[in-house]
C-alpha cells in the first residue's frame, strides 16, 4: 500500500485490519484523525455515555480493563472506543497504556462520513459486526447423520495431482479431461506443495499475465488439509472460516484425496431424498396427512442434522413443497377419475411468502396463485374452462388445509379471483401496479413478489418473472414504495441500540423474531434484488445476487447473512421446543430465556437489521 501519512501510521497501514484498505481509503482515513502519543500509565475512559471518540493504536501497546475482570492486551490495529461507535454497550472500562504509544483519534461523526464514502472501510466494521454475531449465537452439539460421517467417507480419491513441472494449460487440460475443479500440486520430492483450481488458473493468466506454458506453481495456493476421520461438520467448519471450496484429506503426511463442498452438499441431499420419497409415494390425501404431521420431526432432524438453521430450513421447506406438490397431483388426479378430464389450458400453481421464499418453518399457512396460459390469446376463459380452474383451485386449497397448511386468513390463495389470473392479466396487473405505485400496491407487490412455481409449467412462471423485472425496470417508483412499507417496521432496538421487548398484553417480554427482524431482511433484500434484475426468491440467493450485481458490498452482505441465520437459528429452535412441550408453535422468542451470550448476539443481529433498513432507506431517499 502506498501511503502518504507520517511515520507514525507506517506501522498502521501494515496490520489487521487496516493492511486490507486500499491506498486512497487509508489515506482518507489517517488525515481525518489526529495522531497523538501516550505515556505509560496514561488511561482512557472507554465506558462514558459522553465519550465519541475512537482511538486505533497506531503502535506501542494498551490493557484493557474490566472491573473484575483479567486486563486483555491489545497492539498495533486495535481499536478503543469501538463498542460505542458500534452503538452497544462497551465491553470495557478503561485503557491503560504500557508503553509509550501512538493513537489515531477519530471523532465518531467524522468516522461515519467516512465510512459512507468509503465501502472498504465500512467492510471492516460489518465484519466485527458479522463476527460478534457468529460468535455469540446458540451453540449446537455435534450434528448427526450425514454431517458425522468422516471426511474419507465421500471425499474424490485417490488425490488427482500434477507435478509443479506442469504448465498451467496442461494443468487446465488435466482439470477438463477429468471434469474436476482442482488439483493437488506435488514438488520435485513428491511433496504436496500446493492445490490449483480453475479459479486460481484463471487468476494467473488473466490477472497476472502469466503465459499458458509458465510454470502451474504461478496457480499454488496453500494447502487447508484435513485428518481423514474428521467429521464432515469440521470440514465444512473450515471452508467457511478460510473461504475455501476444497480440502486435502491426509492420512499423517500421506495425501489420500480432495474434499469439495459439493461432496458435502451431495451427502445431505442423498439423506434428504429418502425422505422427499415417502411424500412422492404417498397414495392418498389421508395417508399424505399421516405424513405431513410429522413436520416436527422432519425439522428436529433437519436441524440436528446441520450446523446453521438456514439449511435445515431449506431442508424443511424442500419437505412442505413436496407435500404440497403432492396434494396438487392427487387433488387434479381425483378430478380426473370424477371426469373433470385433463386442464384445458397450461397453468402454474405459484406458492409466494416464506414458501415461495424457502424458508418455511413448522407450521406456515397457505399463500399460493395461480397463472393459466393464454395460448387462446387474449380471448377470455370458456365457462367450461372457467369451471375446471374453479374447481381444482377450490380443492386445492381445501385440501392443502386438510393435510396440514391452514387456509390463509388473508385469502391470498389461488381460489380467489384476484390470485386467479392469465398470464396476460397477471402482467396488466403488474403493468398497473409499476404505473400507478402507491401504499397498498406497495403491500401487494412484497407478498407477491416471492413467488415461485409450485407445481405445474415452468415456463409460465418464468415468463412472469421476466415481465415483471422489465417492468421495474421501466417504472422503478414501486421499489420506492415497498421500501417505505419496509420502514414502518422497527427491529427490537430502544435507547442506545438496546434489546427491547413488546409491551401489548400478548407479547409483553417477548421479541417477535420474524416481524421485528427476519421480515424486515427479506423485504430488504426482495427490494434490493429486484432493483438489480434479480429473479431469485430465497433470501441469502438474493443477497449473494446483489453482491454479484455489485449493488451492495461483500462485507455489509455477511454482516447481514450473519443476522439471518442467528435469527432463524433462534426461531427455529424456540418452535422445536414449543412443539416438544405441545405447544403451538409462535415467533415469539423471550430474551430473558436465553443465556447472556444468545442474547447478545440477538441484540447484535438486530443492529445489523437496523443497518441494513437505514441502507435501503438511503438507497430510495427515505
Amino acid at each position: 500500500m502506498a501511503v502518504d501519512v507520517n511515520p507514525q501510521l507506517e506501522a498502521l497501514a501494515r496490520c489487521p485490519p487496516f493492511s486490507g484498505l486500499d491506498a486512497q481509503t487509508f489515506n482518507a482515513l489517517a488525515h481525518a484523525g489526529v495522531t497523538e502519543s501516550r505515556p505509560v500509565g496514561d488511561r482512557l475512559v472507554l465506558n462514558a455515555r459522553d465519550t465519541h471518540t475512537l482511538f486505533i493504536v497506531c503502535s506501542g501497546e494498551v490493557e484493557l480493563l474490566t472491573p473484575g475482570k483479567v486486563g486483555t492486551r491489545e497492539g498495533c490495529g486495535a481499536m478503543l472506543g469501538l463498542d460505542q461507535y458500534l452503538e452497544q454497550e462497551p465491553r470495557y472500562s478503561e485503557a491503560v497504556i504500557l508503553e509509550r504509544t501512538a493513537l489515531l483519534r477519530l471523532e465518531y461523526e467524522t468516522l461515519r462520513r467516512l465510512e459512507q464514502a468509503h465501502p472498504s472501510l465500512s467492510g471492516i466494521f460489518n465484519q466485527i459486526i458479522a463476527r460478534r454475531i457468529r460468535d455469540r449465537g446458540i451453540s449446537h452439539a455435534n450434528p448427526q447423520g450425514a454431517l458425522a460421517e468422516p471426511v474419507h467417507r465421500i471425499m474424490n480419491a485417490p488425490l488427482a495431482g500434477c507435478s509443479v513441472t506442469s504448465s498451467l494449460c496442461e494443468a487446465y487440460e488435466s482439470m477438463r479431461r477429468r471434469k474436476i475443479g482442482s488439483l493437488g500440486v506435488t514438488g520435485e520430492a513428491g511433496e504436496l506443495v500446493g492445490v490449483a483450481t480453475l479459479d486460481s488458473l484463471a487468476e494467473a493468466t488473466m490477472v497476472h499475465w502469466h503465459l499458458p506454458d509458465a510454470s502451474v506453481r504461478h496457480a499454488c495456493r496453500s494447502v487447508e488439509a484435513v485428518d481423514l476421520k474428521t467429521p464432515l461438520w469440521q470440514a465444512e467448519a473450515l471452508q467457511k472460516r478460510k473461504g475455501v471450496k476444497y480440502l486435502v484429506v491426509m492420512d499423517g503426511d500421506r495425501p489420500l484425496g480432495m474434499l469439495s463442498q459439493t461432496n458435502i452438499l451431495n451427502a445431505l441431499l442423498e439423506q434428504q431424498g429418502m425422505l422427499l420419497n415417502r411424500v412422492a409415494e404417498s397414495g392418498d390425501l389421508e395417508r399424505l396427512a399421516v405424513i405431513s404431521a410429522e413436520v416436527a420431526e422432519v425439522a428436529r432432524d433437519a436441524w440436528e442434522r446441520n450446523r446453521d438453521a438456514t439449511r435445515a430450513v431449506l431442508l424443511l421447506s424442500d419437505f412442505h413443497l413436496a407435500v404440497q406438490r403432492r396434494c396438487i397431483e392427487l387433488t387434479i388426479a381425483g378430478m380426473r377419475d370424477e371426469g373433470f378430464g385433463d386442464a384445458p389450458r397450461r397453468f402454474a400453481f405459484l406458492i409466494m411468502g416464506s414458501g415461495g421464499r424457502r424458508e418455511m418453518l413448522l407450521n406456515p399457512d397457505q399463500d399460493n396463485a395461480i397463472i393459466i396460459d393464454d395460448d387462446a390469446g387474449d380471448a377470455p376463459l370458456s365457462d367450461a374452462e372457467k369451471r375446471w380452474f374453479r374447481v381444482v383451485t377450490e380443492r386445492v386449497n381445501v385440501n392443502l388445509d386438510r393435510v396440514g397448511y391452514v387456509l390463509c386468513p388473508g385469502d391470498i390463495m389461488a381460489r380467489n379471483p384476484e390470485y386467479q389470473r392469465t398470464l396476460s392479466l397477471w402482467c396488466r396487473r403488474i403493468d398497473h401496479i409499476t404505473a400507478h405505485p402507491n401504499e397498498t400496491a406497495a403491500r401487494w407487490a412484497n407478498i407477491l413478489f416471492d413467488f415461485d412455481l409450485l407445481y405445474g409449467d415452468s415456463r409460465l412462471s418464468r415468463a412472469l418473472w421476466d415481465h415483471t423485472l422489465r417492468a421495474l425496470a421501466e417504472r422503478p417508483r414501486l421499489l420506492r414504495f415497498m421500501a417505505d412499507d419496509n420502514a414502518q417496521g422497527r427491529p427490537a432496538l430502544g435507547l442506545f441500540n438496546r434489546l427491547i421487548t413488546a409491551d401489548d398484553a400478548e407479547r409483553r417480554g417477548r421479541v417477535d423474531i420474524k416481524r421485528n427482524g427476519l421480515r424486515l431482511i427479506c423485504d430488504a433484500a426482495r427490494i434490493f434484488a429486484l432493483h438489480s434484475g434479480v429473479a431469485d426468491a430465497n433470501t441469502v440467493d438474493r443477497l449473494q445476487a446483489v453482491v454479484r450485481q455489485g449493488e451492495l458490498e461483500a462485507e455489509f452482505v455477511d454482516s447481514v447473512r450473519a443476522a439471518h441465520e442467528v435469527l432463524m437459528d433462534l426461531l427455529l429452535s424456540h418452535q422445536l421446543h414449543q412443539s416438544a412441550e405441545g405447544t403451538v408453535p409462535d415467533k415469539l422468542v423471550r430474551p430473558d430465556a436465553l443465556d447472556p451470550l444468545a442474547r447478545e448476539s440477538l441484540r447484535m443481529a438486530m443492529y445489523a437489521v437496523k443497518r441494513f433498513q437505514e441502507r435501503l432507506q438511503g438507497r430510495f431517499g427515505l
